[in-house]
């Protein structure tokens, strides 16, 4: 009778503490390919790991699981290549977040990529005169040099990319290095925040995209991510100085 009475009081726990359990940052998509996906999130208290996916938001029919934990990851298989999921992150018990993504390559013959809504027909718009007006083409971004050039130490990039890269959905290493140069190219441009510590070390932030990256006195760069805490940039050292400075 006294076990029968502990294993409910423990079950109990166990599903009171799932259910009040909350995500710690974004969803971050770690690795991907053509017919598969990596998913990582971190959680308040530890939790079980449940992923529930499918080909329309109202249709989560597929699922993939993992251990109990704080830090979850589980990878997805099987998918179809250049098509468009939708899924919900958490628990058996409970969805702690949701979101959607789109699977590398060419959709399989005979199959179309899955839309999240129906897209109307539109008449195409008549284009504007141009007479007597001139127009100045678009300027085109700078290149970013070569990844080697600038990111700091190359050795530390394949975990910064593994860690950070899902916070700008970039494709590769390279790409989340090309991310963090435009970056800090933006921030001489001004606009963003920026501080100055004692040994040359930059650290800026951008308050609307939430980005923060720091930069070694030479400009290459240390890291590149998105801080789960909002006051991350003013807990960090230095003193802040015109973006425009040399």
């Amino acid at each position: 009778m006294f076990a029968r009475i502990l294993l409910t009081f423990v079950l109990g726990v166990c599903a009171l503490t799932a259910w009040a359990a909350e995500i710690s940052g974004p969803v971050k998509i770690i690795a991907t390919t053509a017919t598969s996906l990596v998913l990582s999130w971190q959680t308040d208290v530890e939790t079980g790991t449940r992923v529930s996916y499918g080909a329309a938001a109202d249709q989560l029919t597929e699922r993939a699981e993992g251990g109990v934990g704080t830090a979850h990851e589980v990878t997805l298989t099987g998918l179809k290549p250049g098509t468009k999921y939708f899924y919900a992150v958490g628990t058996a018990r409970k969805k702690l977040a949701k979101g959607e993504f789109v699977t590398s390559g060419s959709p399989l013959a005979g199959s179309a990529p899955v839309s999240s809504s129906p897209v109307a027909s539109t008449p195409v718009p008549k284009a504007p005169s141009v007479i007597g007006k001139i127009f100045a083409p678009k300027p085109q971004p700078e290149a970013a040099p070569p990844t080697r050039t600038t990111w700091g130490n190359m050795g530390s990039l394949a975990d910064h990319f593994a860690r950070h890269g899902g916070d700008f959905q970039a494709k590769d290493a390279d790409d989340y290095a090309r991310m963090a140069w435009q970056f800090g190219q933006q921030a001489k441009a001004g606009g963003l925040q920026v501080k100055l510590d004692e040994d040359g070390t930059r650290r800026v932030y951008d308050p609307k995209s939430g980005g923060f990256a720091a930069y070694n006195a030479d400009g290459t760069t240390k890291t590149y991510f998105k801080p789960n805490s909002r006051d991350y940039f003013a807990r960090q050292p230095g003193r802040l100085v015109n973006a425009r400075t040399p």
